[in-house]
C-alpha cells in the first residue's frame, strides 16, 4: 500500500453496476457454498513465498526483479488457461522516471508471449514498468468487466542493503488473487469478464492503476465493479489473532449497491466481521486514497478497498512471509473469489 495520499477527484460516471442490480439474477449459492472446498492453502502460500523471497528484492517497479515476479505471474495465468486482457500480451507498459530506489520509511506508517509494439521511452532517463492483465471471459456480455486487482511490486532495498520482501504488502493481496484466478478457472465461463489486474508501481503513486485508466484499456463505463486487495495476510494492532474482520472501505461511495451486494455476499460464504471504521472521507489515514482502486473511484467506477490493517511491520524489512496467517489468506481468497462470481453473474 503506497505511504502517500493523492487528492480525492469525483467524477460522475453512468453505472453499469445499478442498472444490472435491478434486474440481478439470485445468488448462486451452489457456487459460493463450494468454493471454501476448493481454496488451497499449499498454492496461496506456495505464490507468497516465491514472491517474498530474498531473491526478488523487493519486487521494486521498473527493476529486473519486478520483471521476474510478472513473468511468474503470467506463467500461473497461462497454467490455468487464462488468457491476456490485451490483444497478443499479458504485459501493459508504461514508463517510470529514474532513479527508481526510494529511501525506506522510518519506524511504522502514518499510513513471454510478445508484446506489444510500444512508443520509445520518453527520454533517456526513464524505466520500463509493467502491469500484468489476465482475464476469464464473459459468455454472454464479454464486454462488461469485473475487476479485480492486487498491486504485485513493493519497496525494494534500502542504500544499506536490506531487502523489503513485502510479504503483507502486497504479497499477500498477489497470492490471493492468483488464487482467486484458479478458483474461477474451475467454474463454467462467468456471464462477464472477469480481469485479473496485478497493478505495477502502486508504491510509487499508484502509478499502474493511473495508467491504466489513463490508456483506456477498457471503456470505464463497461465496467461492473473494480475491487481491490491489498494488504490482507496479518492481523492488524487493533483485533487479536483469529478474529474474522475485513476492512472494507470504499463500497459506497459511487452507489449503495456495491454495499449491499458484499453484505449479502458475506453472509453466505464467510462471515467476516466487516469493519467500516476507515470508511468515513474524515478519515484521517486516508485509506481510501492509499490504493489502486482509487484510479477507478475518481472515475465514478463503483470500487471497494479490501484491507486488513496496519501493523508494525508496515514497510519495512520485517514484513517476511513466516509472519502471514494463512487463515487470512484463505478466507480472502473464497470472499474475493464469491464476490467476482456474484458481479460477474448479475
Amino acid at each position: 500500500m503506497i505511504l502517500l495520499s493523492i487528492l480525492w477527484l469525483q467524477v460522475k460516471a453512468p453505472l453499469l453496476l445499478e442498472r444490472l442490480y435491478t434486474h440481478r439474477a439470485p445468488l448462486d449459492t451452489v457456487v459460493i457454498s463450494q468454493l471454501s472446498t476448493q481454496v488451497s492453502e499449499k498454492d496461496l502460500y506456495a505464490h507468497l513465498q516465491f514472491l517474498a523471497h530474498d531473491a526478488l528484492q523487493g519486487r521494486e517497479a521498473g527493476t529486473p526483479f519486478e520483471k521476474v515476479a510478472a513473468a511468474y505471474l503470467i506463467a500461473q495465468h497461462r497454467r490455468i488457461g487464462n488468457e491476456p486482457l490485451l490483444p497478443q500480451s499479458y504485459i501493459h507498459v508504461f514508463w517510470l522516471k529514474k532513479p527508481i530506489s526510494l529511501p525506506p520509511p522510518e519506524g511504522k506508517s502514518s499510513r513471454k508471449k510478445k508484446k506489444l509494439s510500444q512508443p520509445p521511452p520518453p527520454s533517456p532517463d526513464s524505466v520500463e514498468a509493467w502491469n500484468v492483465l489476465a482475464c476469464r471471459r464473459g459468455s454472454l456480455y464479454p464486454s462488461q468487466y469485473v475487476i479485480l486487482s492486487a498491486h504485485y511490486d513493493h519497496i525494494g532495498k534500502s542504500p544499506q542493503g536490506a531487502v523489503f520482501n513485502g510479504a503483507d504488502d502486497n504479497g499477500s493481496g498477489t497470492a490471493v488473487l492468483l488464487e482467486v484466478a484458479r478458483l474461477i478457472s474451475q467454474l463454467p465461463p462467468p456471464k462477464r469478464t472477469i480481469v485479473f489486474f496485478h497493478t505495477g508501481a502502486e508504491e510509487k503513486g499508484l502509478i499502474g492503476a493511473f495508467r491504466f485508466v489513463q490508456d483506456s484499456l477498457i471503456p470505464i463505463d463497461s465496467i461492473v465493479a473494480m475491487v481491490n486487495t491489498d494488504m490482507v495476510g496479518r492481523t492488524d494492532t487493533l483485533h487479536q489473532p483469529g478474529d474474522r474482520y475485513l476492512y472494507t472501505i470504499g463500497a459506497d461511495r459511487a452507489t449503495p449497491v456495491l454495499r449491499f451486494i458484499q453484505e449479502e455476499v458475506n453472509a453466505l460464504c464467510c462471515q467476516w466481521k466487516l469493519d467500516y471504521r476507515y470508511d468515513s472521507p474524515s478519515d484521517p489515514l486516508r485509506l481510501f486514497y492509499r490504493s489502486d482502486h482509487f484510479a477507478f473511484a475518481r472515475k465514478g467506477v463503483p470500487s471497494v478497498f479490501y484491507f486488513g490493517g496496519l501493523h508494525s511491520d508496515y514497510h519495512m524489512p520485517s514484513d517476511d512471509w513466516d509472519k502471514i496467517e494463512p487463515e487470512r489468506l484463505r478466507r480472502t481468497a473464497v470472499w474475493l473469489a464469491a464476490m467476482a462470481w456474484s458481479l460477474a453473474n448479475m
